[in-house]
Formats: C-alpha cells, structure tokens, sequence
C-alpha cells in the first residue's frame, strides 16, 4: 500500500479554494457548525455516499477531525 503524504496546516491553507482540492471535516454535525476548515465539505467517516466525494480522482482530498473522544 502506498503511503498517504500529509499536508502541513500552511500547506492546506495555500490550496484552499483551489480546483482540485477538497477538504473533508470528518466531525460531527455540531463540532463542523461550530468551527470547521473554510470550504471544507461535511461527511461522517462510518456512512457517506461515493457521490459525496469530487468525481474526479485525481482531485487531492484533505481529511481532518478532532481525533477520538
């Protein structure tokens, strides 16, 4: 399996807006309406549709959440 790269916070920033760059929030509804990536799309990390995510697969996807707890 090929390493995934990680993007530093200055990185993502830089792209944001960008064709071709989606970031995902993986919290919850609450924690993603009460902050969350400017632009970022909300999708829960147990249960999403395929369609949720850019048709295209070499658009560069950014996952985050809080972390566990």
């Amino acid at each position: 399996m090929d390493e995934i790269p990680e993007l530093s916070v200055d990185e993502v920033e830089a792209r944001l807006g960008q064709p071709g760059f989606v970031v995902v929030d993986n919290n919850g509804g609450g924690r993603y309406r009460r902050s969350h990536v400017p632009g970022a799309i909300n999708l829960n990390a147990y249960s999403f549709e395929a369609d949720a995510l850019p048709a295209d697969t070499s658009t560069t996807l950014v996952f985050y959440c809080s972390g566990p707890g």
